[in-house]
């Protein structure tokens, strides 16, 4: 009888080894797997906030066609809380305006404009606009409120005399042509400015934040 129960116990014990031996080698292998199998989902500190055209600051390179164009100022539109922006880029002696946001549809349109210094408009802004035998409709006219930030050139009276930051109003009117064509105009104070460009699509343009 003693024979027996000592059988039993060899079983018994036997078996729980056996049973430990395979647990601890299915822990070595989940160790041994490729991290990939195991991945922890990102929280939201780590994830990378790209910034677009759209949140353009003093200071970044703006790359159209090839060429590096960098943002020297800013200024900021805000008309009843609908809000965009257009930027002041230069390379060397060329400057263009990169303006974004102003359509108020969410659109990835980017307008890049020169600022035409021979065209003046002297009084109340047309329904339909001519520059260089080029017919322009009118789209949109508002008023809005501008912050400026960095050297925006000539707006607002230029940048002597304005303290960084400051705000001002400004009244402009959105033009369309067949096409791609686009123009604006804008009235500070007395002053008028004209920009006339084309359209473009923000995916052909690339930022480097400059900060």
């Amino acid at each position: 009888m003693l024979f027996w129960l000592l059988v039993s116990l060899l079983i018994v014990l036997s078996g729980a080894a056996a049973a430990g031996t395979v647990y601890a080698l299915g822990e070595k292998r989940r160790r041994e797997l490729p991290s990939g199998q195991r991945r922890a989902l990102p929280s939201a500190g780590d994830r990378l906030i790209e910034r677009t055209m759209r949140d353009l600051r003093v200071g970044d390179v703006v790359t159209i066609d090839g060429r590096d164009f960098l943002c020297e100022g800013v200024v900021h539109y805000d008309e009843d809380g609908h809000r965009w922006a257009g930027g002041r880029l230069v390379d060397g002696s060329e400057t263009k305006w990169g303006v974004i946001g102003i359509e108020r549809t969410g659109s990835t349109v980017v307008r890049l404009m020169n600022q035409l210094d021979s065209h003046e408009v002297t009084g109340y802004p047309p329904e339909v606009l001519v520059l260089d035998e080029t017919r322009y409709s009118l789209d949109k006219r508002g008023t809005a409120t501008c912050k400026i930030t960095g050297d925006a050139g000539s707006v607002g009276g230029g940048k002597q005399g304005r303290p960084e930051g400051s705000v001002e109003r400004c009244r402009w009117w959105l033009y369309g042509a067949p096409g791609d064509d686009t123009a604006i105009v804008e009235q500070w104070g007395p002053d008028f400015r004209v920009l006339r460009g084309k359209k473009v699509s923000a995916d052909t343009i690339d930022l480097i934040p400059g900060s």
